[in-house]
């Protein structure tokens, strides 16, 4: 006989001893059970579920399967789960033996008390919206009411009140990660004296309008957002990081709302009117290590940067890992395979070039700049009412010209010295990303078939994942021809001819 569920057996379910404590929570004491002992055969996998019984949804433990259910609510005795757990025969119990995952008498009792009192299917408290209680008028502080009422059940009585110089030490390593100054401490001493919680609160509040505050808080934000002051593969370079760091320690000070905080980090850079300081606040999401080694893919790791970017995504905004779903739908958080892909999708809709940060001088000069762009604009249309047609006529021009040319399509993309590998995209043209060394040299093959070449022509194209969108992988998005070799080779020559 399998173990496959369900096996209808009449039978008397074995008598129980337990005994009832407080009522039972559902993620507390019967999940660890359920996902310990039997998920791995009837839980979420459908590649390991046996006998279409789940227990991990309430739909699958109360559905009636061949006449029977494995939990029937306020109902111990006619629920198969609290059967199979208990009967001794070794082809009927559940977990079977050679899992060799048994229950233990008390796990047992657990659940039968969790079917006995409504056998409720609850989710994680982190997925439940929390519910603010109501304090005893006598209460000054939830902290303490909370406790105080577990001291008492433990039978133990509270410490006594820190004095004066202790509390301060604790409240400024609290509040700022350092100890206070000897006029600090005299000045505080003295004020604790007069009125002991006006002295705190004071502190307090004076201690959070520091910018060391914000300094000791972003520490443990920056952790999670995996901030670093050089590049972590390879070759190990430092980056200019710094500004996006000192934008964490501003925000914190300045006590900024946490739905906006997580915005202009997620996508400061897609918000409308966007400032600098919104596309500083994006560099949250450009933290992860970065590969210059040379013959890399540039596709795989731009992929390798997305899963970082989505594991850094859980744990921070979400406070989830969502790395299980990466590779099957996740067996305890609710986050499905198709989910996390989903979301994958919205990482993957965006360019990797750097972003720029300019000074107060720079901004203000693009600025003039962009005006008198603007206001030439704005002469030139006014003088050619017919400019939209004229620019029109001028673009169907260009196209005709155009159509003279042959696009090049090359056979072998190579990068003298094994550097970054060039790409040929649909279009043709040749992309090439990675470090920007000053040497190399790009040669193609292949041009067969063609009619007598009277002229060439290379053409610079801009591509969003170069600096500044290119042409270039300078610096500054630039680059220099230094030399164009063409050489020929006719069918009958065995040599090719500069």
């Amino acid at each position: 006989m399998n173990h496959s569920f369900p096996i209808v057996l009449l039978g008397l379910v074995p008598c129980l001893l337990y005994s009832k404590t407080d009522s039972i929570d559902y993620g507390r004491d019967i999940l660890p059970i359920l996902s310990g002992k039997c998920f791995e055969c009837h839980g979420p996998d459908e590649e390991t579920r046996e006998a279409d019984l789940r227990l991990d949804t309430a739909e699958g433990a109360y559905a009636d399967l061949f006449g029977v259910v494995a939990v029937k609510p306020g109902d111990p005795e006619e629920s198969e789960l609290i059967y199979r757990v208990n009967v001794r025969d070794k082809d009927e119990v559940m977990p079977p033996p050679d899992s060799k995952k048994p229950l233990t008498q008390e796990e047992k009792d657990l659940l039968h008390q969790w079917i006995e009192e409504g056998g409720k299917y609850e989710t994680h408290w982190a997925w439940e919206v929390p519910q603010k209680e109501m304090l005893p008028r006598s209460s000054k502080s939830a902290i303490d009411l909370l406790v105080q009422k577990r001291l008492k059940e433990e039978g133990l009585k509270p410490a006594k009140a820190a004095n004066a110089y202790t509390l301060m030490r604790r409240i400024y390593l609290d509040l700022i990660g350092l100890p206070p100054s000897p006029d600090e401490i005299t000045s505080f001493i003295s004020d604790h004296k007069r009125n002991r919680e006006k002295a705190v609160s004071n502190l307090i509040d004076q201690l959070m309008t520091r910018d060391d505050y914000g300094e000791k808080w972003a520490r443990h934000w920056l952790d999670v957002a995996r901030y670093s002051d050089t590049n972590g593969f390879e070759k190990d370079k430092p980056r200019d990081q710094w500004i996006y760091r000192d934008w964490v320690i501003n925000a914190i000070n300045e006590d900024m709302p946490y739905d906006q905080f997580l915005t202009e980090q997620l996508a400061g850079d897609l918000l409308p009117n966007r400032t600098q300081d919104q596309i500083v606040a994006s560099g949250f999401m450009r933290n992860g290590m970065v590969n210059e080694e040379g013959a890399i893919v540039p596709e795989q790791f731009r992929l390798e940067g997305i899963f970082d970017r989505m594991d850094t995504f859980g744990k921070t905004a979400l406070g989830l890992t969502l790395q299980c779903a990466q590779c099957h739908t996740h067996k305890f958080d609710p986050i499905t395979h198709d989910e996390y892909y989903s979301l994958f999708a919205f990482f993957n809709d965006t360019h990797e070039a750097k972003s720029w940060i300019y000074s107060e001088e720079q901004l203000k000069k693009i600025t003039s700049i962009r005006k008198q762009i603007s206001d030439l604009e704005s002469q030139i249309k006014e003088s050619k009412p017919d400019w939209e047609s004229e620019l029109t006529e001028w673009s169907k021009k260009q196209q005709e010209a155009n159509s003279i040319w042959k696009t090049w399509d090359t056979d072998i993309q190579e990068w003298d010295g094994g550097l970054n590998l060039p790409e040929e995209l649909e279009d043709l043209s040749i992309l090439t990303l990675g470090h920007p060394t000053a040497t190399g040299l790009s040669m193609t093959e292949g041009v067969a078939n063609l009619p007598s070449i009277t002229g060439m022509r290379l053409e610079a194209l801009m591509h969003g994942d170069q600096p500044f969108n290119g042409p270039g992988r300078s610096y500054w998005g630039t680059f220099a021809i230094s030399e164009v070799e063409i050489y020929s080779k006719t069918p009958d020559q065995e040599e090719w001819t500069p």
